[in-house]
């Protein structure tokens, strides 16, 4: 347990740009919520998705999560259509229960409030993300769980700073940091969950980063493996090398792959632009969709899992069957997601990608006369050029292929496959990644120039100037010189309730400060404001633009006596600000 003073150095040394090993130390705290969260939700989701099942398929065999998956297409056709009519009726109840703000969810909520909100996440919409998901899988919904667990791997990190009232610049690296948690603890692949954390979530590389992300993720695969074992999360076969054949089959296959990433993002689009901000409505269409997909094309529901582990020892090869399950899984995703089923992308986007590999190996067995021996690696290569294509991620992809292989075989060919699916969306079909396209479709702007980041990324704590004394507004000029020591460089007072910040040097000018006048009547004077030491730089900027002022009062207590304790509050004016540029 802390005591206050550790709490509050802490406080003062996270509000500089470069504390590192204490943000490290916030990061490990992190890792470990992160992990302990997502094993949670692994478990109810298994333990529900069991029950739900067993009393209908008591013959099936419940050991993974993939096989509660497979379960879905045992069920009678009746209970399948009304799964997730039932699963969004729930979600209707649970979302209608939360105020219109706390309704946002998954990846896209992490980023704007990261970028937007300065990483200050509600843990009510966390929660409200961890029940939504699960009603979402354990009723059918063709979604993922990797997106809320994102969205509850940053909430965890945001809300760790927010109850230890941390400064506000280091939040976003927190919530960075229980991203990359997230995923390393799902997956198993602790390098790509920092990648994805940098690359689609935070967007940017720096040390000051880097590091505690680095050292989240860490922690929350050491804490999931303790409790699941080392493997990832698909068993692989040994793939061999790829023939020249083989590799102009990925060429192809990721241009496909580009065009159905770019089909995908459209049709999430079009599914949000026509549910706007309603509720009711777009979840029990969403459910009715459902469950008619689910009676006609019983294995999209769910992730997808057991499919993608069906291929990659090359079972379930009907041709046929992979193109309605290709199409239809791709649909439906993105039309539930869109309107408004709490459920991710990244697992559907695996799924589709490994069936969109395996239907372009089988056609090319077929009239090409290439061997689909060597399918594992279609399906891979598959897999991991849909994901980069949809999330404009690149370098996750391929971090995750390689952990998920731990084979250097494969990564020349799954560069290949990514530089070209990524290109077709984003140049061919003009798609930026799925988020941007829906940050856009709602009209907003997440881009941040480089100095806002810096500004973000800098608590007011470490800029101001603790070499102040609070007077009386009634004082004279003489008697305040008598109170000032040589130190001192600021005067604080209060007059008529509104404060007051005078440079101590103005008392010395004989022109504007007869020893007469109180320091209350000098000509001049400007009002303050007041600012807590938790938030950043660019939100005082923001309080000194929006008031018209050019002084804020630091602060880090609740009473008069602790707003004006020299040792816990500061003074903050623009020039000190300025610095930072200077500095940069």
């Amino acid at each position: 347990m802390f005591k206050k003073p550790s709490i509050q150095n802490l406080r003062l040394r996270l509000a500089q740009s470069e504390a590192l090993p204490q943000l490290t130390l916030m990061a490990l705290i992190t890792g470990l919520l992160a992990g302990g969260f997502l094993i949670a939700f692994e478990e109810l989701l298994f333990f529900f998705g069991v029950v739900s099942q067993r009393a209908l398929i008591p013959d099936h065999v419940f050991s993974t999560l993939a096989s509660v998956e497979s379960g879905y297409e045992a069920l009678p056709p009746l209970v399948r259509f009304f799964s997730p009519i039932g699963g969004a009726l729930a979600l209707v109840l649970l979302i209608k229960s939360r105020p219109p703000k706390r309704r946002s969810f998954g990846i896209a909520h992490v980023i704007e409030r990261l970028t937007l909100n300065r990483g200050w996440l509600p843990i009510t919409s966390t929660i409200t993300q961890f029940f939504g998901v699960l009603i979402a899988l354990v009723s059918g919904f063709s979604v993922g769980r990797e997106g809320p667990a994102v969205h509850m791997g940053a909430g965890a990190g945001s809300f760790l700073g927010q109850i230890l009232k941390l400064p506000t610049n280091t939040l976003g690296v927190l919530a960075g940091c229980g991203t990359a948690a997230a995923i390393a603890a799902l997956f198993n692949t602790p390098m790509a969950g920092v990648i994805f954390a940098m690359e689609v979530v935070m967007k940017e590389y720096s040390l000051e980063s880097f590091i505690p992300v680095m050292a989240s993720a860490v922690v929350a695969s050491v804490l999931t493996q303790t409790v699941y074992g080392p493997n990832p999360a698909f068993q692989i076969p040994i793939i061999p090398s790829a023939t020249p054949e083989e590799l102009a089959v990925t060429a192809i296959t990721a241009v496909i792959i580009g065009l159905l990433a770019a089909a995908f993002i459209q049709i999430n689009i079009f599914a949000i632009q026509k549910r706007q901000h309603k509720v009711v409505f777009p979840l029990l269409i969403a459910g009715l969709l459902m469950g008619i997909v689910a009676v006609l094309v019983p294995a999209t529901m769910g992730i997808g899992y057991d499919t993608i582990e069906a291929l990659l020892i090359g079972d379930d090869l009907n041709l046929s069957f992979l193109f309605i399950l290709l199409a239809t899984k791709l649909v439906i995703t993105a039309l539930v997601i869109g309107l408004g089923v709490p459920g991710g992308m990244i697992g559907p986007s695996l799924m589709m990608g490994a069936t969109a590999g395996a239907c372009s190996v089988l056609l090319a067995e077929q009239f090409l006369g290439i061997s689909a021996t060597n399918i594992t690696f279609h399906v891979m290569t598959g897999m991991i050029a849909m994901m980069a294509a949809i999330f404009q991620a690149p370098l996750t992809a391929l971090i995750t292929v390689l952990e998920l292989t731990h084979s250097s075989q494969i990564i020349l060919p799954a560069m290949l496959a990514i530089v070209i699916a990524c290109l077709t969306s984003s140049q061919i079909c003009k798609q930026q990644s799925i988020f941007a396209m829906q940050f856009m479709a709602r009209g907003q702007s997440i881009q941040l120039s480089p100095m806002t980041q810096l500004l973000n990324r800098t608590g007011v704590a470490s800029l101001m100037d603790s070499r102040f004394i609070r007077l009386s507004p009634d004082l004279t000029v003489d008697n305040a010189k008598a109170e000032i020591s040589e130190n001192i460089q600021w005067l604080v007072f209060k007059k008529d309730e509104q404060l007051y910040i005078l440079s101590a040097n103005t008392l010395f000018d004989s022109e504007t400060a007869p020893a007469i006048r109180t320091i209350g009547s000098l000509k001049g004077l400007k009002r303050a404001g007041m600012i807590s030491s938790q938030a950043s730089a660019d939100e005082a900027l923001s309080i000194m633009k929006k008031n018209s002022i050019e002084n804020l009062l630091v602060v880090s207590g609740n009473s008069e006596r602790e707003f004006f304790d020299p040792e816990k509050s500061g003074i903050l004016n623009k020039g000190m600000i300025d610095t930072l540029y200077k500095d940069d």
